[in-house]
């Protein structure tokens, strides 16, 4: 039996992590939340998986400082940042840190599907 990816989703606000865990369930990943950086740092010190899903505006720990703090581990998961359009240039920052991609909230579920695809396998 082939065992499910499991992906974190790492945001503040709840109805974007039911949306987004509900639309991975469905795409067959398990899924992890955190409602900010550090918890979201806190699962991967014991939690292995195939992708993060990260905001970048979050209380506690924002996502800019969680892929800062990603790029000193030794094993880093493809991460998919994501924000609303006014916030561009920190989406741009984001890659430049080390984020694989990113989605523009709100998120279409087609870019969701195909970028969890290609960057999760």
């Amino acid at each position: 039996m082939k065992s499910r990816k499991c992906i974190l989703i790492v945001d503040d606000d709840a109805d974007i992590l039911l949306f987004l865990r509900d639309r991975l369930n469905a795409l067959g990943y398990d899924v992890l939340t955190a409602t900010n950086g550090k918890e979201g740092l806190d699962f991967l010190q014991y939690q292995s998986v195939a992708g993060v899903l990260l905001d970048l505006y979050m209380p506690v720990m924002g996502g800019i400082f969680m892929l800062e703090q990603l790029a000193q581990s030794s094993t880093i998961p493809p991460v998919i940042v994501m924000s609303d359009t006014e916030h561009r240039s920190e989406l741009q920052l984001a890659i430049v840190k080390g984020a694989m991609d990113f989605l523009i909230k709100p998120i279409a579920q087609d870019q969701l599907t195909s970028k969890c695809a290609r960057l999760f396998h």
